[in-house]
């Protein structure tokens, strides 16, 4: 039976940021501009992401006996990043087993599919038939915004308006969970969830802070005690999120200051050591390293490889 280790996710999970040096240096320390104008630009980028990414990083350095396959896709929330699973063609589910890790997307993030998914375009993703594009999903966050087409304004605003509460984010991201959890034991997959930069959250008062479960706790009720929180990467870890561990690395701000890195890395002209210096930073090939290394440690210690 073959052994896979698979990975869920945004951005974080796909590799954005992982790029070798001469990459970085051919577009001057600014490789997002080059990442996101889409089409043949964007996907010559994406061998690199995936090589460098935590996925391969992964199975290249601790579980050899393990194939990657890497559903990450930039931008999107949990639901596209669980519902990613039902777009995977090299699995034979059937006759496979492994581990499908979850690396948290923000929570506020909601998405739908584009109005036309399908693709007639030959390119290779690396987990599918090609019957759908790798980019299909929009994802809406709770603001107005200016800027995008007018459709996707009107989206935004209309979550933002009708549809966000902490109560809506926090039962939708358990239902991604429990969906999750639930494909897992029908195909006798393991299950690892990550946070790669939720923050903690400020609640009724600036004194309450809770981490990101504990906040998904708090509003989703009974809900939350139908997954299984042993698997939980960053449960009670030192730090809350991938993000804080790798702004520690970088050791750029006093450790207690971690949550200002924004201001530091997006006005860097090159990237870190282990985060780059695009809008809302990525790690870098030393910064998914340590994530995969991170997560390691947790699989192991879990049984699950």
């Amino acid at each position: 039976m073959k052994k896979y280790l698979i990975g869920l996710g945004c951005s974080w999970t796909q590799g954005e940021g992982g790029y070798p040096d001469h990459v970085v240096e051919k577009h001057n320390g600014k490789v997002q501009q080059y990442s996101r104008t889409g089409g043949e630009a964007q996907n010559d980028l994406m061998k690199y992401e995936h090589e460098n990414s935590w996925v391969n990083v992964l199975c290249r350095d601790h579980f050899i006996d393990h194939t990657p396959i890497n559903l990450g896709v930039k931008g999107i929330g949990n639901k596209a990043a669980v519902d990613q699973l039902y777009f995977c063609d090299r699995v034979d589910w059937e006759n496979a087993t492994g581990t499908i890790v979850l690396m948290w997307s923000g929570f506020e993030r909601y998405d739908f599919l584009q109005k036309h998914p399908s693709s007639y375009e030959e390119f290779d993703d690396g987990y599918s038939d090609g019957n759908f594009h790798h980019y299909k999903w929009m994802a809406a966050w709770p603001y107005e915004i200016t800027h995008g087409h007018e459709e996707m304004r009107m989206l935004w605003k209309t979550y933002a308006k009708v549809l966000w509460s902490e109560e809506f984010v926090a039962v939708n991201q358990m239902l991604n969970l429990l969906r999750l959890q639930t494909f897992a034991k029908a195909h006798g997959f393991n299950v690892v969830i990550a946070n790669a930069f939720n923050y903690p959250h400020l609640i009724d008062d600036p004194n309450t802070v809770l981490r990101p479960h504990k906040y998904l706790e708090r509003f989703s009720r009974s809900l939350y005690d139908k997954f299984d929180w042993s698997n939980y990467a960053n449960s009670d870890t030192e730090y809350v999120s991938f993000v804080q561990k790798l702004v520690w690395e970088d050791n750029l701000l006093p450790k207690e200051r971690w949550n200002e890195w924004f201001q530091v890395y997006n006005g860097r002209d090159w990237p870190s050591e282990y985060l780059t210096n695009c809008e809302g930073a990525h790690p870098t090939i030393k910064g998914y390293k340590v994530i995969a290394d991170e997560l390691s440690k947790f699989i192991k210690k879990k049984g699950y490889a």
